[in-house]
């Protein structure tokens, strides 16, 4: 009988093999039972507030842990989970549970985290999603320490594999390490906490497997895990067992190798310069970018700043948070996108209409425009940060020149303001624009003529180029970023840049993909902007690029038929 092979989402690199445990936390249930006439809801209140002390002291231990171990951004996890504990709105559903409808405080807090993520998750964004099982995830820290129930740490014994519907930061830390073999999640993201940690602990990850994962494996079966691949294979043959031994050694010299090579420049192997930079949300992940050797911050998403709060952020804390990421790359560019949502994001400070299509609604910079008073507080930080590092602006979701000539009015009043205020700012500052939409790119040139750079953003341009939601299972098989149209409109804004003496950069998937830098390299892109810990990978497959090659392979992959065809290009670049 043929071997299950399960398909899902590379989480975090690696070969795993070993046994399964499947983990089933508890939940909430659908109507939970009022206590008896004995109920007492001072006591109940005790029983909570102790409990909170306990959650609340583990938090700060697996915080402590990472930060003891130089790994801030796993650890700053575990800063956000001590305030989702102690979130007033989560605290008062719970004592409203428990002092009106009479519930015990662990019914309580289950039932009360589960409204809150049922909220998250029904908004449809992937950030809230994965905050829903941070969410989720608090709950059962806090339910285990008021029922005494056994955390998942406890319940592995011997050195297994994961199997679970999703896993929380906590109950990941609550496994020795050495017993945790791989994690198996038939739900989760890459950007979810738990990939993030596993990413950063080094244990392999294979997520969003789907409910078969649960319908064919039991604790106890057999499973290999090949994290770079995104498979699991589920009771293994010996060859297959086999052949994923040897890619484990493999991938061991390997990642010695990348670590060796984090000084070495960035050039092809004919001497062709490609900048390599990082994308970040926070200080962990630039200082992340700097552990690897990143020359800046290609994409500095703002968004977090933003989302899940009730208030909006004010300049001074803008301010703070732009210097303590440039602190992170000492004299290296920092390039900043204002905030980019819609109405497909959950923004509370500042309700967004509902939008029967918020992909091609009111999003990035035309918020920001029509709303000054939201977008001006964020140049000023900006401007206010370049006083002391290299800043540069960056608009997102361009689609017209005339939007570029309202943002630099903005920009032009921002400045006035901070000369009237006698405030210190960047007298010269980059500004650039995203290039998102197939508007932009077909009118790249006439951009070029009004900014200093571009940053492409490939998965917006490959869903709005193929029309086509990535998330949308229907259509999914659509989004093709290595699509001859999405390489044309790429091209087409190099040559324009490259005119008038402007830097393209790619800071999408596609930007931090090995297999596709050669071909961005050959299109013209200059600039290469990913995820920190795609960075070493990159830097390979830069140095191991040849120039004039790369052009070849691009001129070819632009006259091929289909996506599958440029794939086949690259397959065999790679190979010769």
């Amino acid at each position: 009988m043929s071997t299950l092979i399960l398909h899902g989402l590379a989480a975090a690199p690696g070969v795993a093999i070993g046994p399964a445990l499947v983990y089933q936390p508890a939940e909430a249930s659908p109507a939970p039972t009022p206590s008896t006439a004995t109920f007492s809801v001072a006591q109940e209140q005790v029983r909570l507030a102790k409990a909170l002390a306990q959650a609340d002291a583990s938090l700060v231990e697996h915080e402590a842990r990472l930060r003891q171990a130089n790994k801030a951004e796993e650890a700053d996890i575990f800063a956000a989970h001590r305030m989702l504990l102690h979130d007033p709105s989560l605290r008062e559903m719970i004592d409203q549970a428990i002092t009106e409808h009479s519930l015990p405080a662990p019914d309580a807090v289950l039932l009360a985290a589960n409204a809150q993520a049922e909220l998250l998750e029904e908004i449809g964004d992937d950030y809230l999603r994965a905050r829903a099982v941070d969410l989720r995830d608090v709950a059962r820290l806090l339910e285990r320490a008021l029922t005494g129930t056994k955390s998942l740490g406890e319940q592995l014994s011997e050195p297994a594999l994961i199997v679970a519907r999703d896993l929380g930061p906590s109950d990941l830390m609550s496994v020795a390490q050495e017993r945790l073999l791989g994690i198996v999640l038939a739900g989760g993201g890459l950007t979810a906490h738990s990939s993030i940690l596993a990413r950063g602990l080094g244990i392999p990850a294979v997520v969003g497997l789907g409910e078969t994962l649960l319908h064919n494996v039991a604790t106890g079966t057999m499973l290999a895990l090949d994290g770079a691949a995104g498979q699991v294979y589920v009771a293994p043959n010996e060859t297959e067992l086999a052949t994923l031994r040897a890619q484990a050694t493999a991938l061991r010299e390997q990642e010695a190798t990348l670590r060796e090579a984090v000084s070495l420049p960035t050039v092809t192997s004919d001497g062709h310069a490609i900048a390599l930079v990082a994308n970040a949300s926070t200080v962990a992940e630039a200082s992340a970018a700097h552990a690897w050797g990143a020359a800046g911050i290609g994409l500095l998403r703002t968004e977090l700043l933003f989302l899940e709060r009730t208030t909006l952020p004010d300049e001074t804390e803008q301010l703070a948070l732009y210097a303590a990421i440039a602190a992170e790359l000492p004299g290296l560019p920092i390039t900043v996108r204002t905030l980019d949502v819609g109405g497909d994001k959950h923004l509370p400070a500042f309700p967004l209409p509902h939008e029967d299509n918020p992909f091609l609604g009111w999003r990035g910079l035309r918020i920001g425009l029509s709303e000054p008073d939201l977008l001006l507080p964020q140049l000023r930080a900006l401007l206010r940060a370049g006083a002391n590092a290299v800043m540069r602006i960056m608009l997102p979701m361009v689609s017209t020149v005339s939007e570029v000539h309202q943002a630099r009015v903005l920009l032009d009043r921002a400045q006035r303001e901070l000369d009237a205020e006698g405030l210190a700012y960047a007298r010269q500052v980059e500004l650039g624009v995203m290039i998102e939409v197939p508007s932009a790119a077909l009118t790249a040139d006439a951009l070029a003529r009004e900014v200093d750079f571009f940053s492409i953003g490939t998965n917006d341009l490959t869903q709005y180029t193929l029309a086509c939601d990535r998330g949308n299972q229907r259509v999914a098989a659509l989004y093709q970023p290595l699509h001859p149209s999405v390489l044309q409109l790429i091209a087409l804004t190099c040559t324009a840049a490259h005119r008038h003496g402007r830097h393209v950069a790619v800071c999408g998937e596609l930007g931090g993909d090995p297999k596709a830098t050669a071909l961005l390299i050959g299109l013209g892109v200059d600039e290469l902007s990913c995820s920190p810990g795609s960075i070493p990978h990159v830097r390979a497959a830069i140095r191991a690029t040849n120039y004039a090659t790369a052009q070849v392979m691009a001129r070819q992959a632009l006259e091929a038929p289909d996506a599958a065809a440029v794939k086949s290009l690259l397959e065999a670049g790679a190979a010769s």
